[in-house]
């Protein structure tokens, strides 16, 4: 369904996931470094991710996800606790880790802005605000 949904309305430069959604997008980070040509994503943002421990789905993590990521991990995840975040992004190759005091939401203060354009800047160069 993922694939269909971004041959149908893409194409997109990159993935955006919150909990479930993050988890379903680093199984598709993992698909996409491997080479499937259904996800042409060059890089993605989890926010409150997390590693699916579904044992069918043990193989996406086996090896390095070589797709650039920022992880946005809030440090008072009642939902998603932080240190099931910090354990996916160890899955990545140089993963960006952004940590903001808060719970399960995507935070949107200033700083975390600057975070995230940060990150969005490598992959549109010049493009700025």
């Amino acid at each position: 369904a993922v694939a269909a949904a971004l041959a149908e309305h893409g194409p997109f430069d990159g993935l955006l996931g919150f909990s479930q959604g993050a988890a379903l997008a680093a199984m598709v980070c993992a698909l996409r470094a491997r080479g499937d040509p259904r996800f042409p994503v060059a890089f993605a943002v989890l926010v409150a991710a997390f590693a699916s421990r579904a044992p069918a789905h043990g193989h996406f993590y086996r090896e390095p996800i070589a797709l650039p990521t920022l992880h946005v991990v809030g440090d008072t995840d009642a939902v998603i606790a932080a240190p099931l975040s910090r354990e996916l992004a160890q899955c990545f190759v140089e993963p960006v880790v952004l940590t903001h005091p808060g719970g399960h939401f995507i935070p949107a203060a200033a700083a975390q802005k600057k975070a995230y354009l940060e990150f969005l800047e490598r992959f549109c160069p010049g493009q700025g605000q």
